[in-house]
């Protein structure tokens, strides 16, 4: 859900593999974009009239979810982990001159870690 205020950025492909800005988010209010705060008209009526359904846009937006972690060694042992209920609570992104590949980061909380275990394997 999003504020009925809120203009989320969102683009369409164009045929020459180029982006458009398109937002199905408006502004709905009745206000415009300049108005001033004493033209403002805050009033609710009812719980949830002051927002709609929108994609998100912030990882932090996201429902939470769950999370899958397996491996294997090149001798055929394997192992998995799961995580339940994952929720992205804020993201980072690192730039460095000494590495080839742009890094991003997120902190979360979770309801449920199972621990790595070992998975049984045909081999």
């Amino acid at each position: 859900m999003a504020d009925i205020d809120e203009i989320t950025p969102q683009y369409i492909s164009t045929a020459n593999d180029g982006a458009v800005f398109q937002s199905s988010i408006v502004r709905a209010s009745g206000i415009f974009d300049g108005a001033t705060i004493d033209q403002l008209d805050t009033a609710l009526t009812s719980a949830g009239q002051n927002a709609q359904m929108a994609t998100p846009w912030y990882s932090d937006q996201v429902l939470p979810f769950d999370v899958t972690l397996s491996g294997a060694n090149e001798y055929g042992a394997m192992c998995a982990a799961k995580i339940y209920g994952l929720e992205i609570l804020n993201e980072g992104m690192g730039i460095s001159i000494d590495d080839a590949v742009t890094e991003m980061q997120a902190t979360f909380v979770a309801r449920v870690v199972e621990p790595m275990a070992a998975v049984a394997s045909p081999f």
